[in-house]
């Protein structure tokens, strides 16, 4: 979501594949760091450094690295299916100039010789509850070492040491971090557990079977990268919106799978659109090379945004 916004190209690999160690843990089972560049040449370049075996991180997966540069053009498009899921591009909140970019890219992709195949994705509306029930319950326990006494930071002239704790992490935590982190907490709490975290678990995997199943049939699947441009600055906008603003992007993070971010287009106020390709679990060479051939095609990627002082 924030290549798109920004009119990047933004790759998020497959869980395990780049090291997250220096990182700080949000959601460990889906926190995953990604290259955004210019373009997909640039973010091959990054993963050649950053992709590969790290002993520091235990979700590191010691699989061996491709030489994306080198793969840059060793997808074909031409023949290339491309799974359209009925289900995305009827979310209510796709904004009309968005879906409307993000089909002209498709089309162009097909022009290109891909072929369009529509698919169902049948657990689309299960992605906002299920990753706003674990993403905030494992939040509530990475976050907890930010105390103010050894991590992060540390209230002025605390009283005692509750008073430390308490006020630092009350200045120090913004409001949707604190409600992300009492949600988290609520749903381990021992009444709720079965109830709430275990069943999102269960729910995640056949998430995960619902994709598995649509790659059967399709090589990668396209989507929106988010229902709206850029937010404005300041926009005073409710959790359950800002929450399904992420719809498109929280499915590949509950899988592991790996998504790549293309710009494609601007709104009627030069605010970036991106299309979201999303690949079986290490295809990244593959991602990367398609939308490698279709910035051949397009020019996009360097195109620049609007900003704030223009468009006053």
């Amino acid at each position: 979501q924030p290549a798109s916004f920004c009119g990047l190209t933004g790759l998020k690999p497959t869980y395990g594949r780049v090291s997250r160690f220096g990182m700080i843990a949000y959601a460990s089972s889906l926190d995953q760091g990604g290259p955004m560049a210019r373009s997909a040449e640039d973010c091959a370049y990054l993963m050649n450094v950053m992709a590969g075996h790290d002993a520091k991180d235990s979700t590191s997966i010691n699989k061996d690295v491709d030489d994306y540069v080198a793969n840059l053009n060793g997808t074909s498009v031409k023949g290339l299916r491309i799974g359209i899921p009925k289900q995305y591009f009827n979310v209510a909140g796709l904004d009309a100039e968005v879906k409307a970019r993000v089909e002209e890219s498709l089309k162009k992709l097909e022009d290109m010789g891909a072929i369009l195949v529509e698919i169902e994705l049948n657990m689309t509306e299960a992605y906002v509850p299920t990753y706003y029930l674990i993403a905030p319950a494992e939040a509530s326990s990475n976050l907890s070492r930010f105390d103010g006494v050894r991590y992060g930071y540390r209230c002025e002239n605390p009283v005692d040491l509750m008073d430390l704790y308490k006020r630092s992490r009350s200045e120090g935590f913004g409001a949707e971090v604190q409600r992300r982190i009492l949600i988290g907490t609520y749903a381990l709490s021992a009444g709720y557990y079965d109830a709430y975290y275990v069943k999102a678990q269960k729910v995640r995997r056949l998430i995960q079977q619902d994709f598995l199943k649509a790659f059967e049939n399709v090589d990668v699947i396209a989507a929106p990268s988010a229902p709206t441009t850029a937010y404005k600055i300041g926009a005073n906008l409710s959790p359950t919106e800002m929450y399904l603003g992420d719809i498109y992007t929280l499915a590949v993070n509950l899988a592991g799978l790996p998504a790549i971010n293309a710009p494609v287009g601007f709104d009627q106020d030069r605010l970036p659109v991106g299309l979201q390709l999303i690949g079986n679990y290490w295809s990244e060479s593959q991602l990367l090379s398609i939308v490698h051939q279709y910035q051949q095609h397009t020019d996009w990627h360097t195109q620049r945004a609007a900003i704030a002082e223009e468009k006053a």
